[in-house]
């Protein structure tokens, strides 16, 4: 099996950290999903872990933390859907990557769209899974499934019931998985988010950055049309949104 590495970059004096493995010229990047200090699983590049050992048999493959995630630090810019494209970015440009395919799931999702849009010389091709984020509607039925977390938060009882909550099958929701979620909670990233959405970046900066990035996408999506080679991965039974929202 391929062995990932995980490295951690200095990004504008920020800690940005990267799960890696594999080669290729052009790598596969996947972007995580999840609200910082607010989904009540613990997200990041390790929610990608179990699968990239198999893409990276072929390719070069790259798992980002996104600010307030996992090992990478909350940069000046703050909570918000923007920040998050511009690390992806500043990112790629540390590991010198030219040109990438971008997975996304959910949020990470709306950031890879944002990244193919913005920037479209830098991606291949764009893969967004089950991205509610980016569908073009307002609150949607992933409010309802992660309203009531069980507490105490951040322990295994309750990542098990968070992760298996927005999951059809559970079968993935392993001893490992679960190690990795618990170790990202007691990271001081992580610590940081908590605290600045207890005291209000929720509702002041990271929902209107969302409603804002979903409005771009939107206009573009009714008008030029996506610039790269897109491809929407959905599931029937996804827990967090219908077949419908994936659809539009």
């Amino acid at each position: 099996m391929t062995t990932l590495t995980r490295q951690v970059l200095d990004i504008a004096g920020t800690p940005s950290s990267v799960l890696r493995g594999g080669s290729s010229s052009t790598p596969i990047v996947f972007v995580h999903g999840g609200t910082p200090g607010i989904t009540p699983y613990c997200s990041g590049a390790h929610l990608w872990e179990s699968c990239l050992p198999q893409f990276a048999r072929e390719f070069a493959v790259v798992a980002v933390d996104l600010p307030g995630f996992g090992q990478t630090g909350i940069t000046s810019d703050g909570l918000t859907v923007d920040a998050m494209a511009r690390h992806v970015r500043a990112t790629l440009r540390a590991l010198d990557i030219q040109r990438c395919h971008v997975v996304g799931h959910d949020t990470g999702g709306l950031v890879a769209l944002m990244l193919a849009c913005e920037q479209p010389e830098l991606v291949a091709a764009v893969t967004a899974v089950s991205s509610t984020a980016a569908a073009p509607s307002g609150d949607g039925v992933d409010e309802v499934a992660l309203a009531y977390p069980l507490h105490p938060m951040w322990q295994r009882s309750s990542q098990r019931v968070a992760l298996e909550s927005i999951s059809f099958a559970h079968h993935h929701v392993d001893d490992a998985l679960l190690n990795a979620c618990v170790a990202a909670a007691s990271f001081p990233p992580h610590q940081d988010a908590l605290a600045r959405m207890a005291q209000g970046a929720h509702a002041d900066s990271w929902i209107p950055s969302v409603m804002r990035a979903k409005s771009r996408l939107f206009e573009t999506c009714r008008n030029a049309g996506v610039p790269v080679p897109t491809q929407v991965v959905w599931g029937t039974h996804d827990p967090l949104g219908t077949l419908d929202r994936g659809l539009w």
